[in-house]
């Protein structure tokens, strides 16, 4: 896996609509994977992997609030 194609697959999973509609779940369930998986990360990841999950948080919030947009441009 290559960071090129990780991004590839993100875009490809949202351009064919996969992306759920409530992401509700979906960020429970990052929680749940990132708590149990908290002590073998290091500082660097744990940063990394909270801002992932705030941006999923603050995507989430968007929708249910009306403002969010799936215009890529």
């Amino acid at each position: 896996m290559t960071p090129e194609k990780a991004l590839s697959m993100f875009e490809r999973q949202y351009l064919e609509g996969k992306v759920p509609v409530d992401l509700e779940p979906t960020c429970v369930s990052y929680a749940i994977w990132l708590a149990s998986a908290w002590d073998l990360l290091d500082i660097e990841q744990k940063t990394l992997l909270l801002t992932v999950g705030a941006a999923l948080w603050r995507e989430g919030y968007n929708l249910r609030a009306g403002t969010a947009t799936k215009d890529l441009w």
